[in-house]
């Protein structure tokens, strides 16, 4: 029995001596989405379109032996096309990959276990995921099925089974921890660590990451999120956030790019992070977090290497850093709804996840339950 085709994908065409280009790859074909490594959410985008305009799936009578995964993903994407709430293409990238050649029948607890063993073990995608990212990517299956479901074209709900959610990372740095990290990015290593987090001393033993560096300080201050830190330009423009020092705001969003369920409101820029940004601006050419005059979409192994260097452990991400700041802002006493505000994180969230580091956190209770 022939294998059936592979649904189409999202691939990263390495080059020599170039730049690597994103295209899909479908049936034999390669065709070009226009998008370089650096802009990776055009090129998700990219597909999205491509994936909507390839064909107008026939969804038969609803039955789920009728209904293709990959038909229903597509459905997911063209309706909500221009929705502030559609899902990461990405998702829709991976579970084509590892479930698209499924009819909605097949959807059961094994093969959502199947899915996620293999993208937790590298089967799928470009690296394991943790997973949570599993889990997310799930969700959106679901929210896809569900819309169907919804609209009629498939008649009856399809479960999906996911990972537990399990408790949320609440590992923040304190001020030491974060002074080393930065340390660690400017290729010092440190040599002993004392009970207190402190370092006994340092020896540089690589060349500075100045684009690391940048990226820790913007991140500790203002609780951006990675790969938005990464796509800030020096000017408006309509596909990435932007710093203007004129007003002393960071966009977090380009002016033509949706809200999505991530929010990223602008923020006032810290005023201790005013004058660093200034020097930058002289010193580079796109964005505070370019690398060799290009703006970057990743910097996955720089950091990885200063936290090594820094002596802190694998529980230390690049989202570390925004917990880092809310957590500190809590800690000075800053009201949970601005906290809200100025980090783009919902003040239902910061309460259920963060509520303890507040100083008067359970102070009123505390004092009640003494009264008489």
């Amino acid at each position: 029995m022939p294998r059936p085709a592979q649904p189409p994908r999202l691939y990263l065409r390495e080059r020599k001596g170039r730049e690597a280009r994103y295209v899909i790859l479908d049936r034999g074909r390669e065709i070009g989405t226009g998008f370089g490594e650096s802009d990776q959410r055009g090129a998700e985008e990219a597909f999205g379109r491509y994936l909507a305009d390839k064909h107008r799936p026939d969804f038969g009578d609803g039955h789920p032996s009728k209904v293709a995964v990959a038909d229903a993903l597509t459905y997911y994407l063209e309706s909500l096309r221009g929705d502030h709430s559609g899902p990461e293409p990405y998702h829709v990238d991976r579970l084509l990959e590892g479930l698209g050649d499924l009819t909605c029948d097949a959807i059961n607890i094994e093969a959502c276990r199947k899915y996620v063993k293999a993208r937790t073990g590298g089967a799928h995608g470009r690296r394991p995921v943790v997973e949570a990212t599993a889990r997310r990517e799930l969700e959106t299956l679901a929210a896809a099925l569900n819309l169907l479901h919804r609209h009629g074209k498939l008649d009856r709900p399809i479960p999906i089974t996911k990972p537990d959610a399990g408790q949320p990372n609440e590992r923040w740095l304190t001020r030491m921890e974060a002074a080393r990290l930065l340390r660690g990015a400017l290729g010092y290593e440190a040599v002993g660590v004392d009970d207190q987090g402190g370092v006994k001393g340092w020896r540089r033993v690589a060349e500075p990451n100045y684009h690391v560096a940048r990226f820790i300080l913007i991140a500790l201050y203002t609780a951006t999120r990675h790969s938005a830190v990464l796509a800030l330009r020096w000017t408006r423009n309509p596909t990435a956030g932007s710093v203007d020092l004129v007003t002393e705001t960071i966009h977090r969003r380009g002016t033509a790019e949706r809200e999505t369920r991530k929010r990223r409101p602008p923020c006032p820029i810290p005023h201790r992070l005013m004058p660093h940004l200034r020097r930058w601006r002289r010193l580079t050419i796109h964005g505070p977090c370019e690398y060799d005059g290009e703006i970057i979409q990743r910097q996955r192994s720089g950091f990885e290497s200063a936290k090594e260097r820094a002596g802190l452990g694998a529980d230390v991400t690049p989202h570390t850093l925004k917990h880092t700041c809310i957590t500190w802002l809590l800690q000075k006493g800053v009201p949970t709804w601005q906290v809200a505000g100025f980090t783009g994180t919902s003040e239902g969230l910061i309460t259920r996840v963060y509520g303890h580091h507040c100083p008067n956190y359970m102070e009123e209770a505390r004092s009640a339950i003494g009264r008489r």
